[in-house]
């Protein structure tokens, strides 16, 4: 069963179960989500173990074989990422959680092993992520857009052994495991003569190419698994073989605040991809850090989306970068956005703005948005719009095959189409005239 088609209630009700065990809701979360985060590792066969150790203190054994496999997991060994270390737990608890995974086995189909389902299970687990940080995590179809908006063209223009890309606020890994399998099979366009080479070559580069910062410490462990977990898959190997050298581009810290952290260096991402939340600070005291930190986007009772927008276009871009997000559309309807649409906005290269606000995206009830940029001044004076006249109709059966989404992604098409073809004209024209 996927978790798409498994209520939130059921992770509510075994949430409950467990915090009356533990004392806390996010520590109950935790175990559970622990719990089911090995299952997958073993029913994928990526751990050197025969089966998971049974009990609670199997699972931290487990956990440990884990945390060796590469120095990217060591997080999972770490009790102030994940209290299982620290806080025991009953056995009428833990019998709770086996059943659990036991009738719900990854909760996606055997073939997937890129780990999504996790994601979302554990924004549907952990009500401190979701309230708290507004974690919601970016469906895999919405990422694929995000991405032909950004790290398609950058690697395009840089090559796919050049190209870097981050999520500065990746949540559990959505964004950044679809990049990572874009990087990995470069689309034709993007690709140079030699690209391709052998898959342990195309693993290593997709790993290279992508980064993700999260304020969640757990968020980010989860994101480093889910990579090694694509590469090992795609190896056909076990993650303990995964060679060590390789490099994980994963870190926990507020990306915001801390732009000492190494992954957050100035100008050197030529993709800069996000679904940041879209909350105010609820604490006074980051509110107004936040609000000093980035005047020309904070003001009044700003969403967090804006301060985000400087970041990727102002200090994690390369020169000519492209930046893509989805956000919230209320800076268009608010005060607070009055200064980031006159003043900010204006002072780069906008390419798109597309009207999310019709599309039914799950766990979503905030109307939203995708803008793209480039991290330089406007070029032309052409920006392409994407407007809605209407919303579904209905909830589509699957999400990413709803007529408003459908209508976007074929506007997208033709665009894109129409695009390449002018570019590829003026280059021929351009060729004949030097040969003139």
């Amino acid at each position: 069963m996927s978790n798409r088609t498994l209520p939130a209630a059921a992770y509510d009700r075994l949430t409950a179960a467990v915090a009356r065990d533990t004392g806390q809701r996010r520590t109950a979360a935790l175990w559970i989500h622990a719990a089911g985060l090995v299952r997958h590792a073993h029913d994928h066969g990526l751990l050197p173990l025969s089966s998971p150790p049974p009990g609670p203190d199997g699972l931290r054994k487990a956990l440990e074989v884990l945390a060796s496999c590469h120095p990217a997991l060591a997080p999972f060994t770490d009790p102030a990422v994940l209290p299982v270390w620290s806080q025991p737990l009953g056995a009428a608890a833990w019998s709770g959680i086996e059943q659990f995974w036991a009738a719900h086995p990854g909760l996606e189909d055997g073939h997937r092993v890129d780990g999504y389902a996790l994601g979302d299970a554990y924004q549907l687990l952990s009500e401190e992520a979701r309230k708290g940080r507004a974690l919601c995590q970016t469906p895999p179809w919405i990422a694929r857009l995000l991405l032909r908006l950004s790290l398609e063209p950058a690697m395009e223009e840089w090559g796919p052994d050049n190209t870097l890309m981050i999520d500065p606020a990746c949540g559990t890994g959505h964004i950044v495991l679809a990049a990572f399998h874009m990087a990995r099979v470069p689309p034709v366009r993007g690709r140079q003569k030699g690209s391709a080479g052998r898959e342990d070559q195309a693993v290593e580069r997709a790993l290279r190419t992508v980064t993700g910062v999260d304020l969640d410490p757990y968020a980010a462990a989860l994101t480093a698994y889910r990579l090694l977990a694509s590469s090992a898959a795609a190896l056909r190997t076990r993650l303990d073989r995964v060679p060590a050298s390789w490099p994980v581009s994963v870190a926990a810290a507020d990306s915001l605040q801390d732009l000492d952290q190494p992954l957050l260096r100035a100008g050197a991402y030529h993709a800069c991809v996000a679904n940041p939340p879209y909350i105010t600070p609820k604490d006074a005291i980051v509110r107004d850090r936040v609000r000093a930190a980035y005047p020309q986007v904070a003001s009044g009772k700003y969403s967090l989306a804006l301060p985000f927008t400087a970041l990727m276009l102002e200090h994690l871009a390369a020169p000519g970068g492209f930046v893509a997000q989805l956000t919230a559309n209320s800076f268009m309807k608010r005060e607070f956005g009055r200064r980031y649409v006159e003043e900010f906005l204006p002072r780069f290269d906008t390419r798109w703005i597309i009207d999310t606000s019709g599309v039914y995206i799950p766990g979503h009830g905030t109307p939203t948005c995708i803008l793209a940029h480039r991290a330089r001044r406007p070029v032309g004076d052409t920006i392409t719009v994407i407007r809605g006249n209407r919303g579904e109709p209905r909830v589509p059966e699957d999400p990413a095959r709803g007529f408003v989404w459908r209508a976007i992604e074929a506007a997208v098409d033709g665009r894109l189409a129409r695009e390449r073809f002018e570019a590829g004209l003026r280059a021929h024209v351009a060729q004949l005239d030097n040969r003139a």
